[in-house]
C-alpha cells in the first residue's frame, strides 16, 4: 500500500491525516503557518486524494495503513514525527502509536476514539457501515455528500462559516463514490481492533482534542487522557466534531501551542 504525501516547509517533520471523505488539502488553511516552522507532510488516506485502494484481497484495515505510514517515513528517511489525525486521521494515528510507537514523537488526536470495545457493537458498527458504502456507490456521490453532511454528528456545521462548509463540500464531491465506499467498508470503527488496551503504553507527548458540543466524544476524550500517561486535553468551546470547520483559529491556536511546548516538562 503506498500513500501520497504533499510536502513543505523545513524544520522538524510534522504529519498531518485528514478524515474521511477529506484529503491532503483539508489542512490547506493551516499550511502557511506550519510551513514556517516544520517539514509538513499532508497524507492522502487510501481511497482519498491520490491513495489508491489495495487490491481486493490485500490488508487494508487500519493496522494496514499504520504500516504504510511506517514506509512512508522510511521511504523519506525520517526516524520520527510530530503527527496530527482528525477523526478517521486520528484512529489511524493512534494504531501507529500502538503499532510503531518509535515513529511518534508527539501526537495530537482530535475527534477521534481508539474503537468500539464491544465485539458485538463492532459487528453492528461494521454491518450498518456496509450498508451505507453499498447506498454510496448506488445512490451516487452528491446524495451521499449531503445525507454524510446532514447526518447528527455534524449538525453543529451550522456554526461554521457558510464558504468554509461549501468548500468541503466541494472537497467532498472531487473524490470517488466506489473509493469512498470501499475505504468505509475496511476502515470501519467495525473492523477497526479497540486500541483501548494500549494507550497506557502510549507514553509520547500527546494531545487529546474535542469539540465541546460534540458530548460523546468530549467524553471519549476525558477516558483517553485519564489512561495515557502523558496526555493532555483540549476542549473547543463553540464546536462540535467538526473542529477543523466550525473553530479553525481556536483549533490551530491549541495545536499550535501544544506543538511548540510539547517538550517542556
Amino acid at each position: 500500500m503506498e500513500l501520497n504525501m504533499v510536502a513543505g516547509g523545513q524544520g522538524r517533520p510534522l504529519v498531518l491525516l485528514h478524515g474521511f471523505t477529506g484529503n491532503h488539502s483539508s489542512w490547506d488553511e493551516w499550511l502557511p503557518v506550519l510551513e514556517k516552522q516544520y517539514s509538513v507532510l499532508a497524507v492522502d488516506l487510501p481511497g482519498h486524494g491520490r491513495s489508491k485502494l489495495s487490491p481486493a484481497g490485500a490488508a487494508a484495515d487500519l493496522p494496514a495503513v499504520a504500516a504504510a505510514l511506517d514506509q512512508l517515513l522510511e521511504n523519506h528517511d525520517i526516524a520520527q514525527a510530530d503527527f496530527v489525525g482528525y477523526s478517521m486521521g486520528g484512529r489511524t494515528l493512534l494504531h501507529l502509536a500502538a503499532l510503531f510507537p518509535h515513529r511518534v514523537s508527539s501526537m495530537v488526536v482530535l475527534s477521534a476514539s481508539p474503537g468500539i470495545e464491544e465485539k458485538a457493537e463492532r459487528d453492528r458498527r461494521a454491518e450498518s457501515d456496509d450498508v451505507l458504502a453499498d447506498r454510496i456507490e448506488s445512490e451516487g456521490l452528491a446524495t451521499f455528500v449531503t445525507e454524510w453532511m446532514n447526518q447528527p454528528l455534524f449538525a453543529t456545521l451550522a456554526l461554521a462559516n457558510p464558504d468554509r462548509v461549501s468548500r468541503e463540500r466541494s472537497r467532498k464531491l472531487a473524490g470517488d463514490a466506489h473509493c469512498f465506499a470501499e475505504a468505509l467498508r475496511r476502515m470501519t470503527p467495525g473492523r477497526q481492533p479497540s486500541r483501548w488496551q494500549d494507550l497506557a503504553q502510549m507514553r509520547m507527548p500527546s494531545l487529546i482534542v474535542a469539540g465541546a458540543l460534540d458530548e460523546k466524544y468530549v467524553h471519549i476524550a476525558g477516558r483517553m487522557v485519564e489512561t495515557m500517561p502523558a496526555a493532555k486535553g483540549a476542549i473547543i468551546s463553540g464546536a462540535g466534531h467538526a473542529v477543523l470547520l466550525e473553530q479553525p483559529a481556536e483549533t490551530a491556536a491549541v495545536v499550535n501551542a501544544f506543538l511548540e511546548t510539547k517538550d517542556t516538562p
